[in-house]
């Protein structure tokens, strides 16, 4: 079950909105936020997880920043599985590196997903993750 913490509110800055339960990147200016450009490090800083969809450009939209999250996941993920930006859009998926490479982590897998499109709930640590990981 989700739980909230810190939502904040955030302006789209992208043609056509964003989606629910989907990362988001900051944008241009402060307080603005759009979808990853890409996977991993190069998507983007990540702000948080969407908690509902927002269809219109310049309109404010929930992010979640700190606590636990549903986020749509790309594929299989297992329990306790770091996760990072799977791509444009803003979909997760766990993180693997090879050594030396880094990315930005959005936090650890609660619950399992088995398959694209399914819901997940990630305990939002947002950090640069760097391989190898060490716990």
């Amino acid at each position: 079950m989700p739980h909230y913490i810190l939502d904040k509110a955030y302006t789209v800055n992208q043609s056509g909105g964003v989606s629910a339960h989907r990362v988001v990147v900051q944008a241009a200016a402060a307080g603005e936020c759009k979808a990853p450009t890409a996977a991993g490090f190069t998507g983007g800083l990540p702000l948080g997880i969407t908690t509902h969809a927002q269809a219109d450009n310049g309109r404010a939209v929930a992010v979640r920043k700190a606590g636990i999250a549903l986020v749509e996941a790309a594929g299989a993920i297992a329990v306790g599985a770091p996760v990072e930006i799977a791509g444009t859009t803003g979909k997760v998926s766990a993180i693997s590196l090879s050594a030396g490479d880094k990315t930005w982590a959005v936090g650890f897998a609660e619950t399992a997903a088995a398959a694209d499109g399914d819901l997940i709930e990630v305990s939002l640590n947002i950090h640069n993750f760097t391989e190898p990981f060490e716990a």
